[in-house]
C-alpha cells in the first residue's frame, strides 16, 4: 500500500526530523499497513519480524511521516519486547494495548506490565 493516500487531504501535527520519525518513504520501503485511526498508524514490518504504532504527522520539510510511539519484536506470531519512543512512561501499557488490538484483534491482550527492551 502506498502511504502517502492516507495522509492526502488532511491536516497534519507538525514535528522535526529526529529519532524516532520516519517518512513515508521509509514506511513504504519497509513496513506493511495494517490499521489507521484516528491518526494512528499501525504496520508490520515487511519480513514479519517486527510492528509499529505511531502518531501521522508532517514533519517541518512537509514530508509526511510516523512518529514512532512503540516498536515491537513479533516472536510466535505475537508482539513483544517493547521500545518506547516519544509518550509519557505512563501511557506505555495503553499503546502496547492498543498495538495487540490491531494485531490480534481475536486473542486476548496480556494484563500486567510490559516488557521493555
Amino acid at each position: 500500500m502506498e502511504f502517502e493516500r492516507l495522509f492526502e487531504g488532511k491536516p497534519w501535527p507538525a514535528t522535526t526530523e529526529r529519532i524516532g520519525v520516519m517518512s513515508v518513504d521509509s514506511l513504504n520501503r519497509e513496513w506493511e499497513f495494517v490499521a489507521e485511526e484516528l491518526g494512528y498508524l499501525a504496520a508490520k514490518s515487511k519480513d514479519g519480524k517486527a510492528a509499529l504504532l505511531g502518531r501521522m504527522c508532517k514533519r517541518d520539510d512537509g514530508k509526511f511521516c510516523v512518529e514512532v510511539m512503540v516498536r515491537a519484536k513479533i516472536e510466535n506470531n505475537k508482539p513483544c519486547r517493547y521500545e518506547f519512543w516519544h509518550i509519557d512512561r505512563a501511557d506505555e501499557p495503553r499503546h502496547v494495548w492498543r498495538l495487540h488490538e490491531v494485531l490480534l484483534p481475536r486473542q486476548q491482550v496480556p494484563a500486567g506490565r510490559c516488557q521493555r527492551m
